[in-house]
Order: C-alpha cells, then sequence, then structure tokens
C-alpha cells in the first residue's frame, strides 16, 4: 500500500508538472444542421489555441447500437484538420436529454463495444460520455449512477491506451449526487459543466449562468452536498468547463430565459451601445444581460494553470465572436498557450545525431548544437552544452502520437 501510495504520488507529481506545462483546451463542436452560432466549418477553426475537438454527437439507440449519423458528415474533414494542425479529435456520446436509461447491461456492453470500434476504425484520439439524463434528483440513484459506470469501466477495458476516455459531470445538489464518485477510476477526464448555474427555472438567480463564485465551489467546496469535484474526482483529471453562450433574463425574472452566443454579445451591446466586453451585464430593452467576458474566462483559466489542473473545454466553438478581437477563444490562449508538437522520440545507439537534428525527450523538443552523438541524452552529465531546449511539447493527435 506504502509502495503504490508513493507511486501515484511520484506520477501524479509528473503529470502536473507536464499538465500546466501543456495545458489541454478541449472544444466541443456541434454537428447538426444548424448549431447556434451559424456555419463555422472545422477549418475555419483556430488550430493555434485548440489542443482538441469534440464532436458532438452520437448517439445511444435500442439494445447498444450507435447512431453515428451526424459526426459521420464532419468526421474526415475533422481528422484531416487534427493531423495536419497537432489537434486531437474526440468523440461524444450523448448530450443533454439523451436517454441512456432503457439500456441493460448488456446493451451497454454492445455499446461499448460499437463505441470502441469507431474510436479505431477512425483512429481517434478520445472517446466521450456525456450522461446528462437521469430519472430522479436530488438524491443518489444507484442503479443508473451504476450503470454510468459500467458502461466507462467497460470502455476503459476495451479501448486501446492511447485514447483517452472521458465523461461530464455536473456539481450541485440537484444534478450532482447522480454522478457516482468512482468516475475517475476509469476515465483519464472528468469534464466539469461548470454553467447553466442559473437559468429558466423557479428561484434561479438572476446573474451569470457560470459566475466565478459558482464555479469556484464547484471545483473545491468543502461544503457537504455540493459534489464539488474536490470531494470526488482526483484534481489532475478534473478538466473546467467554459461557456461561449450567455443568458438575458426577460424582465430581470427568470420564467424566460434568453439564450444567445458571444457574436450575439458583442455585435448587439458591445459594438452597437459602446458596452465594455468585461463588464458582464447590462440592461437593455428590459432584458437582463450577463455574458462571460474575456476577463473571466482568463481568471479562470488562469485558476486551472496556477493549481494544476489539466485544462479546459469549451462549449460550443460555434458560439465564439467571428471578430477576432472579441474571441473568447484567443482570450484563453494567452493564459494556456499550446505546445508544439513533439519530434520524434530519442533514439539510443546505432542512431547517431549531428548538428541541427531535432528529437523530443521527457516532454521537452531539443536541437543538437554539436555532433555527432550518440547514447547521450540532455541530462548526461557533462553534455548538457550540446543541446538546446526548442521548448516544451505534446503530440495531441494518435495518428502522429509518439511516446514521450
Amino acid at each position: 500500500m506504502i509502495q503504490r501510495t508513493l507511486l501515484a504520488f511520484c506520477l501524479g507529481a509528473v503529470f502536473n508538472s507536464h499538465a500546466a506545462q501543456c495545458p489541454r483546451v478541449e472544444g466541443y463542436y456541434a454537428t447538426w444542421q444548424y448549431p447556434l452560432g451559424g456555419a463555422l466549418a472545422i477549418e475555419e477553426l483556430n488550430s493555434d489555441a485548440l489542443t482538441h475537438i469534440i464532436l458532438a454527437f452520437a448517439f445511444p439507440t435500442e439494445g447498444g447500437g450507435l447512431d453515428t449519423s451526424l459526426v459521420d458528415s464532419h468526421i474526415n474533414d475533422a481528422l484531416h484538420f487534427g493531423r495536419s494542425n497537432n489537434v486531437g479529435v474526440i468523440l461524444s456520446i450523448g448530450g443533454a436529454g439523451v436517454n441512456f436509461l432503457n439500456l441493460t447491461k448488456s446493451d451497454l456492453d454492445t455499446l461499448a463495444e460499437n463505441i470502441t470500434h469507431y474510436a479505431i476504425r477512425h483512429q481517434l484520439d478520445g472517446i466521450d460520455i456525456d450522461w446528462e439524463h437521469f430519472s430522479t434528483y436530488e438524491q443518489p440513484n444507484p442503479i443508473e449512477s451504476g450503470n454510468h459506470l459500467y458502461l466507462l469501466k467497460r470502455l476503459h477495458e476495451l479501448l486501446p491506451s492511447e485514447i483517452d476516455l472521458g465523461t461530464d459531470v455536473e456539481a450541485g445538489f440537484w444534478s450532482g449526487p447522480n454522478y457516482h464518485a468512482d468516475l475517475d477510476i476509469y476515465a483519464d477526464y472528468i469534464r466539469f459543466m461548470a454553467y447553466n448555474f442559473t437559468g429558466q427555472w423557479p428561484g434561479s438567480f438572476i446573474d451569470h449562468h457560470s459566475a466565478w463564485l459558482y464555479t469556484k465551489m464547484g471545483l473545491e467546496s468543502n461544503i457537504p452536498g455540493i459534489n464539488s469535484m474536490a470531494q470526488k474526482y482526483s484534481r489532475e483529471k478534473t478538466l473546467l468547463g467554459l461557456p461561449f453562450y450567455h443568458k438575458g433574463f426577460v424582465n430581470g425574472q427568470s420564467d424566460q430565459v434568453n439564450i444567445v452566443t458571444t457574436d450575439h454579445i458583442v455585435e448587439n451591446l458591445v459594438k452597437n451601445l459602446g458596452l465594455d466586453f468585461n463588464s458582464g451585464h447590462a440592461i437593455d430593452d428590459n432584458i437582463h444581460w450577463y455574458w462571460e467576458t474575456p476577463k473571466l474566462i482568463q481568471k479562470k483559466s488562469q485558476y486551472v494553470k496556477d493549481n494544476n489542473y489539466p485544462g479546459v473545454f469549451i462549449w460550443e466553438l460555434h458560439q465564439d465572436s467571428r471578430d477576432s478581437e472579441h474571441q473568447l477563444l484567443n482570450a484563453i490562449a494567452q493564459v494556456l498557450p499550446k505546445c508544439d508538437a513533439c519530434n520524434s522520440s530519442w533514439q539510443g545507439y546505432p542512431t547517431i545525431y549531428t548538428q541541427g537534428d531535432t528529437f523530443s525527450f521527457k516532454g521537452n523538443n531539443y536541437r543538437v548544437e554539436s555532433g555527432p552523438i550518440y547514447d547521450i541524452t540532455p541530462e548526461t552529465q557533462g553534455h548538457q552544452h550540446r543541446f538546446s531546449e526548442i521548448g516544451d511539447c505534446k503530440t495531441n493527435s494518435t495518428f502522429n502520437k509518439q511516446t514521450l
């Protein structure tokens, strides 16, 4: 037990160090015909800021089938974009309102097999299970949360190790109890949906649905019943969700709420009315608007960086501003810059390196400044001057992935 704990501590320290240097910036990409925000081709995405795109969604069907009809029309473009730009491609299964509940254990076995076959056939970099629908709330549902856990367990057993497995969860008193505390045993990443804390329901606060207060409580609160990430899951597996959509409360009440994109806020409030984008709040035509600002999204990103979380994810890429000066993705990238792809891994003899050759070693790219050399690494005592460190590196695409 002591040895296992010590090993976990050491691996965690290495993971956290590299996560801080090369954070994940993932963006969900809606594949349906008319996404909120309008058309946005995959090749138009900012590959300099994104480490992964998450195609949303494929759907479970009766008996454990997998409906990929929406993502099939985008998968080839996504893979070409990813492999050309060091961007990983993840498939998300589920979504808000999608029902996994009618599936038996046998059906879940079949679903896991179908997901695995699709992931291997397309050389995906990850699978995401977005299980948001439960039959009861404000109390644990051991059967349904257990089935969610079982699906992750089966995928963990079936997927090749190079394909990441993640799942989405919520915090709070309402939905939080339904998410099993052992999800991170099988999932590589837990995606905390840190939004929709306010909205169109009786008693909702009239406030930004992803305000810093709610986000921070959802990450680390010790209050019983909050179901925070810190109470349930490993920090080194927790990704923070950031919204690119915003809400307006009609007449300052929660019985009618408008949902709009960042582009809507920029064009209609910031540009037309001359408002400060970083103000985050305005009243226009009796609608109380609250939105995610560059300042707030950078505060969240900085918190992720300072506290060694592995990164962030975005819902949803179509919803950003089309004006580069006001894009929230660019604001994130200023705090969480993307690492370059790793060069080929260092090789021992008989490989011989000459001046100008490059390679990767333990998460960094290096260039040989003095050669020829063999069986000498950047850590070899007395030979460090023969290499120059080019910078941190991380290869996000399975197709090009190298072992660090």
